[in-house]
C-alpha cells in the first residue's frame, strides 16, 4: 500500500471494520507515535488485543506484519498531513523489511570495495547487512558511526574497527553530533558506504534528523568515493533535512527495475545507477 493512503484507510475502518479493528484503528489515529514506537507486546497490552489480532489488523491493509505497517505509518506522518508531526521509523522495524533486497545490494557493494583498504560505513539496516557481507573480505581499516556495524565487523575478526565518537542515539544504536566532523579531520578513506532515510530523483537524499544530515555530509567529505545503498522502499517524498544530490554519489546501488520511471529519472539527474536483483531463495 502507498503510505500516502494509509491514514485515509485507517479512518475508513472506524465506520466499516469489526469492533476490535475499530478499536485498534482509533488508537493508531489518536496516538500514532505510541503505536510506531511501541513493541508488539506493549501495543497489545495497551489495546487489550492479542498479537495475532494485531498482525491480522496490519495484514488487512496489505502488509506482511507490524514492522512494515509501522514504517509506512511513520512515513505518512512525515508528510506532515493534518498537522501530525514527523515520527522516525524504529530501527528494529527497518531491520526486518526488504531483507532479500538489502542482501543483494550489500553483496554488490562489497564487491565494489574488495580492493579498498580504508572504509567508512554509515549506520542503518542496510549498512549492517553490508558489514556482514565483508565477512570473507581481506582485513580493512573501517570507521563507522554505528555501534551495530562495529560489533558485526569486530566479530569477523580480521578488520581494524574504529568508531567516530559522538553522542549515542540509543534507539538507532548509532553516534551523532559535532564530535564526528572533528574526528574525521584526521582521516582520509577510500570509500564511504552510505544509506538514506529517503531518496527522491528531484531533490536527492534526505533524512528526518538535522544532526544526521550534517554528519552524513561530513562523512561524504572524508572519502574519495561515495557509494549509496538504497532499496526501492527508500524512494519517496523528500524529508525535511537535505543530505545531497545524486550526482554527489559515485554510484547508487539499488533493486529498482530497469524499466522503472524512477530509474530513468535518477539517470537523468546524473546518478550512476547500478541495478541488482534479490535472490529468489533469500529471506523476505
Amino acid at each position: 500500500m502507498d503510505e500516502h493512503d494509509l491514514i485515509a484507510q485507517l479512518e475508513s475502518v472506524l465506520s466499516e471494520g469489526t469492533r476490535k479493528f475499530r478499536g485498534i484503528a482509533a488508537s493508531v489515529l489518536n496516538d500514532p507515535e505510541a503505536f510506531i514506537r511501541g513493541s508488539n507486546s506493549e501495543t497489545c497490552e495497551r489495546l487489550d488485543a492479542s498479537e495475532p489480532t494485531l498482525i491480522r489488523f496490519c495484514q488487512a491493509f496489505g502488509y506482511r506484519g507490524t514492522s512494515e505497517f509501522r514504517i509506512d505509518l511513520a512515513l505518512a506522518h512525515a508528510r506532515d498531513r493534518r498537522g501530525l508531526s514527523a515520527v522516525e521509523p524504529l530501527h528494529q522495524d527497518r531491520r526486518l523489511v526488504n531483507v532479500a533486497q538489502k542482501m543483494a545490494i550489500a553483496d554488490a557493494a562489497a564487491q565494489r570495495v574488495s580492493s579498498d583498504r580504508h572504509l567508512l560505513i554509515d549506520s542503518g539496516s542496510t549498512a549492517e547487512i553490508f558489514a556482514r557481507a565483508l565477512c570473507n573480505s581481506p582485513g580493512k581499516t573501517i570507521m563507522t558511526a554505528s555501534l551495530m556495524v562495529a560489533q558485526i565487523l569486530m566479530d569477523q575478526g580480521q578488520h581494524d574497527v574504529l568508531l567516530t565518537g559522538g553522542r549515542i542515539r540509543s534507539e538507532a544504536r548509532s553516534l551523532t553530533g559535532q564530535l564526528i566532523p572533528q574526528s574525521l579531520s584526521e582521516f582520509h578513506f577510500d570509500t564511504f558506504v552510505m544509506g538514506a532515510d529517503c531518496a527522491d530523483p528531484g531533490s536527492g537524499l534526505s533524512t528526518f534528523d538535522e544532526d544526521e544530515a550534517v554528519v552524513t555530509r561530513a562523512l561524504m567529505g572524508s572519502a574519495r568515493r561515495v557509494n549509496g545503498l538504497m532499496d526501492q522502499s527508500k524512494f519517496g517524498e523528500a524529508r525535511l533535512h537535505k543530505v545531497c544530490k545524486f550526482d554527489a554519489l559515485d554510484c547508487l546501488i539499488t533493486d529498482l527495475a530497469e524499466t522503472s520511471q524512477i530509474t530513468s529519472e535518477l539517470r537523468q539527474s546524473g546518478a550512476n545507477v547500478v541495478l541488482v536483483k534479490p535472490a529468489l531463495s533469500a529471506s523476505q
